[in-house]
């Protein structure tokens, strides 16, 4: 195991013994299982942090239905190229996040915080 507090990648194995017990653990239920939580945290994690980025956009959005008449409905067909690009950043996040901290790594105690708190160096 590396001393980073993450496990060695699948493909960091060469060894073929280490690689079918790395392949037994990792496909195990409670593996999974914490993966799919990994996954669900880290997208609660970047939603939050997109709200927190972009909320004048969800504002405006609110603002555009005390607007009077078509305005309105127009207002608000000009936000949703922009709410595309915020779910694409945000979702881009995600899987990088998952790719990185998560996918290929057998999820020991304390990965939570490992992966919510985790430096981008």
């Amino acid at each position: 195991m590396a001393s980073s507090g993450t496990s060695k990648r699948i493909d960091d194995i060469n060894n073929e013994l280490e690689r079918g017990v790395f392949l037994a653990v990792y496909n195990s239920r409670k593996q999974k299982q914490s993966r799919m939580f990994a996954l669900a945290l880290l997208s609660v994690k970047h939603a939050l942090r997109g709200l927190l980025f972009s909320w004048p956009l969800y504002l405006l959005a609110l603002a555009a239905f005390a607007m009077p008449g078509s305005f309105a409905l127009v207002f608000v067909l000009l936000l949703l190229p922009a709410l595309y690009v915020s779910w694409m950043i945000l979702s881009r996040g995600v899987r990088e996040d998952y790719g990185r901290l998560v996918d290929g790594h057998i999820l020991r105690e304390g990965y939570i915080g490992r992966m919510l708190f985790h430096s981008r160096t």
